[in-house]
C-alpha cells in the first residue's frame, strides 16, 4: 500500500513522497500533535516476511538507542493498516551520492570534513556496540545547515546489549550483507565483522570523495569482490597526510587499520586544523599513466609498418624507463591499432593519456605527426609535426619522449638519460633491420622467429657494437630453443649473443635479463638466477627480469620465492595476466589456499580484461582456463582451452598448457596425448615437466615417466 497526500499513519499526516526503495517508501509527513514535519519510513506489505520485519524492528531499536549529532534521530515507531513504520527527523539537503554525482571529486578539505563527521557518528555507534555494515555515499546525508548524518542502520550488527532493547544479530558464516563495492575484505568473505569493518567502508567512501572513482568497483560483482580482497587501489593524488589515513583505513587486515573511529575522527580533525601529527609514512603521489599506440603508416606504398611500430615502441620504452609513470604494455596498447576514440582506449587500458601519431616516408624524407591526448576530455594536450631527414629519426624519438615526460611532470634523472642513449647505433640501416626483426619476432611463430634472427644478424653486420640488437638476437635464439625444437645451436648462439650484449652494455637490466634467459636454456639455473637478480638490482621493477626470475624459481622448485617475484611482476605491469596466472601454481605448491584463491580471482579479472581487448590471445585463453579450473569451473575452462587450440593448434606451448588444463579437469589420457603432441612439435622444457604442479596427477603413470625420460636435461 502506498500513501498519498492527506493519508494518515497514526497521528502523522502524509504530505508527499520523498523516496522509494526495495523494502518500502519514505514520506514527508506532519506530526499533528506536535506541529512538526517528520520523515516516515514504511515497510512494504508485499515485501514483508519474518526476516524483513525483524530487520525493520531492529533498525528502529538500534537508532532509538543512539543519540549523536551525526546520527539520524528517531521519534517514534508504529503499525497502521498492517504496515510497520518508523518516524525520524526530517532532513533537508542531499545524500553524499547526490553530491558526488553533481560534482566529483570533492576538494580535499570538504571530503575530510565529511569523513570526520562520519567517523564521529560511527564512534558513537561503536561505543554502544553497533556496527553499521553498510557505510556508503547513499547512507550519508549532507544537511543544508552543514551537518552530516549517517542513515539506514537496517544491516546493523549489534554486539552488546543496548539498554532495554537487547538483540544479538550474528553474521551467518558465508553470508554477504552490505553493498559490494564498499565491503571490507572480511565482509566480502562472509567472515565475522567488527568496528574495523566500518572503518574500511569509511576509507572507500573517503577515497571516492577524493578521487572521484570507487577504488574497487569493477564490471562484475565477482571482479569487485576479488579487487576488495586482493588488489591495492591506485595511490591518491592528495595531501600526504590525508592519503596516509585513507591507506590505513583500506588495509586488508583489520588489525592494520586504525584502532577506532574516534581515533580517525581526531586525526582528520587535526588535519583540518592544520595541526596534523600523523606519523604514517607519506605516500607517493598517484603516478602518471600513458599508453603509446602504434603509429599509422601514411607512406605512399604503405610499406613502413615496421618503422611505425618501431618508433612507437622506442618511445614507449624510453618513457617506461623513467620513474613516476605507469606505461601500458606494448601487447595491450598495440591491440588498439587504428582506434578512433582515444577515450575508449584510455578507459580500456586504465591510463590518463594516450600518445598517437603517424609516419609518412618518401625517399630520404620523413614526416612524423604526433599528439598527446588527455583521456578524460578527449582533447590533445599538445601536437607536433616533425619534417626531417630519415636519419634524424633517433633525435625525433627522443624529442617526443622528452616532451611527453615534461608534460606529465616526470623527472629526468641521469640514469634515465643514460638509458635513453642505450639504443646503441646511429646507423639507420642497422636500426631499420633491428626494427624489422622486432616486428617479425612479435609474431611468435617458428617462421617469424627464424626471420627475426636473420634480420638481427643483418643489423649486427652493419653495426657490430649495436647492444640492443645483440640483446634481441639472444632473446630470439632463446625463444627458438625453448619452443621450436631445442636445437643445441640455438642455445649456444643465445649464450654468445647475450655475452656480446653485456660487453657493449654492462649496466642495463635488459641485457642482464637476456643473459639470464640464455643461461636458462643452457641449463645453468643457478647462474641464470644470479644474472636475473643483478638485473633487478639495476631496475627492481623491470617486468622482464621479474617474470624470468620467477620462472627460474619455479623450475628450481623454490615456489615461495616464485610467488614473491610473480606478485612483484603483477604490480610492475598492472595489465599483465601471466604473472598472476603462473603464481596460482606456486601458491598451491606451498599450500596457501586462501592466498591461492585470491590470486586466482585477480588473475581471472586480468584475463577477462585481456580477452575483451584481444579475444584470440591464445596464452590468455590457456592460462584463463587453468584459473577457471582452480575455481572448479571445468566446463568453462575446457571451452577456453578448445578456443586456444583452434587459434594456435601448431604451437607447442599452447598444447602444453591445454594438457595442464586437461590434467586438472581429470582427463589424464587426453592430457598425455596432448603432451606427447607438444613434445613432438619441439616443446622440451624438462624442468617444467618435473616441477609444474599442474602435472602432479600424471607423475606415477608409465606414459608420463617415459615421456620425461625422452627429454634432454
Amino acid at each position: 500500500m502506498r500513501f498519498s497526500q492527506g493519508d494518515r499513519l497514526g497521528p502523522y499526516e502524509v504530505t508527499t513522497v520523498i523516496g522509494m526503495g526495495g523494502m518500502g517508501e519514505v514520506y514527508r509527513a506532519r506530526d499533528t500533535r506536535l506541529g512538526r514535519d517528520v520523515a516516515i519510513k514504511t515497510l512494504r506489505p508485499d515485501r514483508v516476511d519474518d526476516e524483513r520485519r525483524r530487520r525493520f524492528e531492529r533498525e528502529a531499536r538500534t537508532i532509538a538507542a543512539l543519540d549523536h549529532p551525526n546520527l539520524l534521530t528517531i521519534f517514534d515507531v508504529g503499525r497502521e493498516h498492517d504496515i510497520e513504520y518508523l518516524v525520524t527527523e526530517l532532513l533537508r539537503g542531499e545524500t553524499l551520492r547526490e553530491r558526488l554525482d553533481r560534482a566529483s571529486p570533492m576538494a580535499w578539505r570538504e571530503a575530510v570534513q565529511v569523513g570526520e563527521a562520519i567517523a564521529r557518528g560511527l564512534a558513537a555507534a561503536h561505543a554502544r556496540g553497533v556496527v553499521h555494515r553498510d557505510i556508503k555515499p547513499e547512507n550519508v546525508f549532507l544537511v543544508e545547515d552543514g551537518r552530516v548524518k549517517i542513515l539506514d542502520f537496517g544491516l546493523a550488527h549489534v554486539t552488546v546489549v543496548i539498554a532495554d532493547a537487547a538483540t544479538q544479530n550474528q553474521t551467518v558464516p558465508g553470508e554477504l550483507l552490505g553493498t559490494v563495492p564498499y565491503m571490507a575484505p572480511e565482509q566480502a568473505r562472509g567472515q565475522p565483522v567488527d568496528v574495523r569493518t566500518d572503518l574500511f567502508s569509511l576509507g572507500v567512501v573517503l577515497y571516492e570523495c577524493l578521487a572521484g572513482v570507487s577504488p574497487f568497483r569493477r564490471d562484475t560483482v565477482p571482479w569487485t569482490l576479488g579487487a576488495i580482497v586482493a588488489e591495492e587501489p591506485e595511490p591518491l593524488a592528495v595531501r600526504r597526510d590525508v592519503a596516509a589515513i585513507v591507506t590505513r583505513l583500506l588495509a586488508k587486515r583489520p588489525d592494520e587499520r586504525p584502532a577506532s573511529a574516534a581515533q580517525v575522527a581526531e586525526s582528520l580533525s587535526r588535519i583540518l586544523g592544520a595541526q596534523s601529527s600523523i606519523t604514517t609514512p607519506p605516500l607517493p603521489q598517484a603516478p602518471a599513466s600513458i599508453a603509446v599506440l602504434p603509429f599509422a603508416d601514411l607512406s605512399p606504398a604503405h610499406d613502413q609498418g615496421y618503422l611505425c611500430d618501431g618508433i612507437a615502441e622506442e618511445i614507449l620504452h624510453s618513457i617506461s624507463r623513467l620513474g613516476g609513470v605507469r606505461v601500458a604494455a606494448r601487447g595491450s596498447a598495440f591491440q588498439f591499432r587504428g582506434a578512433q576514440d582515444v577515450r575508449v582506449v584510455g578507459r580500456n587500458l586504465d591510463v590518463d593519456h594516450v600518445l598517437e601519431g603517424s609516419v609518412r616516408r618518401a625517399g630520404n624524407r620523413m614526416r612524423i605527426t604526433v599528439q598527446l591526448v588527455d583521456v578524460a576530455s578527449g582533447r590533445p594536450v599538445w601536437a607536433e609535426r616533425y619534417d626531417r631527414e630519415t636519419d634524424d629519426v633517433f633525435a625525433v624519438q627522443d624529442e617526443i619522449a622528452a616532451r611527453t615526460a615534461a608534460t606529465l611532470s616526470i623527472a629526468m634523472t641521469d640514469d634515465a638519460r643514460r638509458a635513453w642513449r642505450l639504443r646503441g647505433t646511429q646507423d639507420l640501416a642497422a636500426y631499420e633491420a633491428y626494427l624489422r626483426g622486432r616486428q617479425l619476432a612479435g609474431a611468435h611463430t617458428r617462421t617469424g622467429t627464424r626471420d627475426a634472427i636473420a634480420s638481427f644478424a643483418r643489423a649486427l653486420d652493419l653495426d657490430p657494437s649495436f647492444a640492443a640488437a645483440w640483446c634481441a638476437l639472444a632473446e630470439a635464439h632463446t625463444l627458438a630453443f625453448e619452443w621450436y625444437g631445442r636445437a643445441s645451436l640455438d642455445a649456444a648462439r643465445a649464450g654468445e649473443a647475450s655475452a656480446r650484449a653485456l660487453e657493449h652494455d654492462p649496466q642495463s637490466a635488459e641485457t642482464a635479463t637476456a643473459r639470464g634467459q640464455a643461461l636458462v636454456v643452457a641449463d645453468r639455473l643457478e647462474d641464470a638466477a644470479v644474472e636475473l637478480q643483478r638485473a633487478l638490482e639495476v631496475n627492481p621493477t623491470f617486468y622482464g627480469a621479474l617474470y624470468a626470475c620467477a620462472r627460474v624459481r619455479v623450475a628450481q622448485g623454490r615456489h615461495a620465492d616464485a610467488v614473491e617475484l610473480f606478485e612483484r611482476g603483477a604490480r610492475a605491469r598492472t595489465d599483465d595476466y601471466q604473472c598472476l596466472c603462473l603464481a596460482i601454481n606456486a601458491y598451491r605448491a606451498i599450500g596457501v589456499s586462501d592466498a591461492c584463491l585470491d590470486c586466482t580471482r585477480r588473475a581471472l579479472a586480468r584475463v577477462e580484461r585481456r580477452l575483451e581487448i584481444a579475444p584470440t590471445d591464445e596464452r590468455a585463453l590457456c592460462l584463463g582456463a587453468l584459473a577457471l579450473i582452480e575455481l572448479g569451473q571445468n566446463a568453462k575452462a575446457l571451452a577456453l582451452s578448445e578456443r586456444a587450440r583452434m587459434v594456435a593448434a601448431d604451437d607447442p606451448s599452447v598444447l602444453y598448457n591445454i594438457a595442464c588444463a586437461l590434467v586438472r579437469a581429470g582427463d589424464l589420457e587426453q592430457a598425455l596425448d596432448t603432451l606427447e603432441q607438444a613434445v613432438g612439435m619441439g616443446f622440451g622444457q624438462r624442468t617444467w615437466f618435473e616441477n609444474d604442479s599442474d602435472l602432479d596427477e600424471l607423475r606415477t603413470t608409465r606414459r608420463f615417466v617415459a615421456l620425461v625420460q625422452k627429454l634432454p636435461r
